[in-house]
């Protein structure tokens, strides 16, 4: 004898395509999300990822925020320019656990309202998470619809979102002092390397895998500070690559970290290397030193230049030394009758690689007019020209003395 139930589908053959209960679609929908997510965590893809991850299976924009309310990572459509005012607000009225806090749509943080929650390990708070969550739409016969089956997952998955992220936090947070020395050790080693095989087969050992790398130094305001930034930019950057030596804060990272410092907060001397691959970690770092060194005389972040090496060392160097630099290497030139046409000849004869001909032709000028220019110049600097070391001199304090690149762009000789 049939069950009541299989009766009622034979008798309603359209009974089983009928839609799911919005209920139970929005539980199935939040049970994927979750099974996403943690496959995320699982393979290793870390915070960012995570947050991205979030953002593309719900539509929502998220934030994470440590508990000083420092923005720790964002989802690709979180506004940065609401991160100042929920830090903020996360300064003055932090919720508590179980609890949230709910921004109002204001000029500060947008249209949109925000859903901030903290996520905790061990019962205790470890950052928190700001949503911006969807709308609640309805039909006009006041059934939910899709978009509403989307908010309601969104709410049911929102709570492993938050333990996922505590997790993935934690293992950056959390580390005792010898995790923390042999981290350290881990980098040392990877500067160390020589061996163009070497590098690679140790990073794969240790469980890393990448591609390219970027030399990361900072220097912190102190070294307390130095060791807070260990364990908060190995979590932000997604980097166990780092250690501090002192106020020195050493970190090789995948990516260019500036934006997620920029969110982050840092107001301290920053220099960024090339990305380089793994076998030249150790070169990426030294010249992140170099750009450190920039840093601190300009008061704001640098980025090393790549292929224009003679373009950074203007930058790094103090402008009294290069000024008598400049004085050093050119004086001669120009206190020496036409000297201005001398010195523009010079740049234009570098500018074409040492080209007789295309000089003149760059001048409008006979090519005897630039060869006997030449000679001159070579004359009183008592140096010849064909040497590498006269010609790095002359070229770096040519651009110390404002000449550019492109001759056509001229330069003020008489500056200084």
């Amino acid at each position: 004898m049939a069950k009541s139930g299989e009766k009622e589908n034979r008798m309603n053959p359209d009974a089983e395509h009928a839609p799911e209960p919005s209920a139970l679609a929005a539980l199935r929908r939040a049970l994927e999300i979750q099974m996403d997510l943690t496959a995320i965590v699982t393979r290793g893809g870390g915070a960012d990822t995570l947050l991205s991850g979030w953002q593309q299976r719900t539509g929502e924009a998220v934030a994470v925020f440590n508990r000083l309310g420092q923005p720790m990572g964002r989802s690709r459509s979180f506004p940065a320019e609401t991160l100042s005012p929920i830090g903020e607000a996360l300064d003055t009225r932090p919720p508590r656990l179980g609890t949230s806090l709910r921004l109002a749509p204001s000029s500060a943080i947008g249209a949109q309202p925000l859903e901030i929650t903290p996520f905790a390990g061990n019962d205790v708070v470890r950052g928190y998470l700001a949503r911006s969550p969807a709308h609640d739409v309805r039909t006009p016969s006041g059934s939910a619809d899709a978009s509403s089956v989307d908010q309601k997952s969104a709410e049911l998955a929102a709570p492993a979102l938050r333990s996922l992220l505590a997790l993935e936090y934690e293992r950056h947070w959390l580390l005792d002092e010898p995790a923390r020395r042999r981290r350290a050790a881990e980098l040392g080693k990877v500067l160390e390397f020589e061996e163009s095989g070497g590098t690679r087969a140790y990073l794969r050992s240790i469980g890393i895998d990448a591609g390219e790398f970027r030399g990361l130094a900072l220097e912190a305001r102190s070294e307390t500070h130095a060791e807070v930034l260990v364990d908060d930019l190995a979590a932000i950057l997604g980097t166990r690559l780092i250690r501090n030596r002192g106020r020195t804060v050493d970190c090789l990272v995948a990516s260019d970290p500036l934006q997620r410092l920029a969110d982050y907060g840092l107001d301290i001397p920053i220099g960024v290397g090339t990305p380089v691959s793994p076998e030249q970690a150790a070169r990426s770092m030294r010249e992140a030193a170099l750009a450190l060194e920039t840093s601190r005389r300009l008061g704001t972040p640098i980025a090393y230049l790549a292929g224009a090496s003679h373009e950074f060392l203007i930058r790094a160097a103090p402008p009294a030394y290069l000024e008598a630099f400049a004085a050093a290497a050119l004086g001669p030139i120009l206190r020496a009758r036409g000297g201005e046409e001398l010195l523009r000849t010079l740049h234009t004869w570098f500018a074409e690689r040492r080209s007789i001909e295309a000089t003149a032709e760059r001048m409008g000028v006979h090519r005897h007019t630039v060869r006997n220019r030449v000679q001159r110049i070579a004359q009183l600097i008592g140096h010849d020209l064909d040497g590498i070391e006269a010609q790095t001199e002359l070229w770096l304090a040519l651009q110390a003395r404002g000449f550019h690149t492109d001759p056509s762009a001229g330069a003020d000789i008489g500056a200084h």
